[in-house]
C-alpha cells in the first residue's frame, strides 16, 4: 500500500525501543514466517531478532519455526493467564501485529494497554472486518493522533476497561 512506506520510521522505533515480545495470530504467523525471515535490513533484522509467541488453538500449530532464527514459542491453551503472565514480566512492551481475531480476544479479556491503527485513505468497498466477535463492547479513549502527508493518520487508543457495558 502506497500510504504504509510513511509510517516506517515510527514502527522501527516501536519495535526497538518499546517491544521484547511480538505476538502473533496463527494466520498473521504463517504468513510472516514464509516473508520475514527471507528479508535483510534493518526492518527485517527488527522483525527477526525480536522474541514472537505465536497464539492458536489447541492443536492448531505444533511448532513456530522463523527460518534460520529462534522459533516461536506456541501458546495453545489456556492464552489468558499466558498473557497475564507475561504483561507482568519485566521488560518492554507487548506488540501484537495484524493478527485481528488475537486483538479482538484479548480486547474481549481486557488484556490490551493500548491500540495503534493506522487508516489509510483508501476505500476498498469490501474486505475482511479486523476486530470482530468481541465478546462486550470496548469504549475507547484516544491519546494521541498522527497525520502523514499522503493523507494516512495513526491513531492511538486505550480501552477504557471502567466504562459501562452500554449494549
Amino acid at each position: 500500500m502506497p500510504h504504509v512506506p510513511e509510517s516506517l520510521p515510527e514502527n522501527m522505533a516501536l519495535l526497538a525501543h518499546e517491544t521484547d515480545t511480538i505476538l502473533l495470530g496463527r494466520n498473521t504467523y504463517q504468513g510472516f514466517s514464509q516473508f520475514w525471515p527471507t528479508q535483510t535490513g534493518a526492518y527485517a533484522d527488527l522483525m527477526n531478532h525480536i522474541p514472537k509467541i505465536v497464539v492458536a488453538g489447541a492443536g492448531n500449530v505444533e511448532a513456530a519455526p522463523w527460518g534460520e532464527y529462534p522459533a516461536a514459542q506456541v501458546v495453545d491453551h489456556e492464552v489468558d493467564p499466558a498473557i497475564r503472565h507475561l504483561k507482568t514480566s519485566d521488560g518492554s512492551a507487548i506488540t501484537v501485529l495484524a493478527s485481528g481475531g488475537l486483538v479482538s480476544s484479548l480486547l474481549s479479556s481486557r488484556l490490551v494497554d493500548e491500540i495503534r491503527m493506522q487508516v489509510c485513505p483508501v476505500i476498498l468497498g469490501s474486505g475482511k472486518r479486523y476486530l470482530r466477535d468481541l465478546r462486550v463492547p470496548v469504549h475507547l479513549t484516544l491519546v494521541d493522533t498522527k497525520p502523514y502527508p499522503n493523507g494516512s493518520i495513526l491513531l492511538t487508543y486505550q480501552p477504557n476497561n471502567d466504562a459501562t457495558d452500554t449494549r
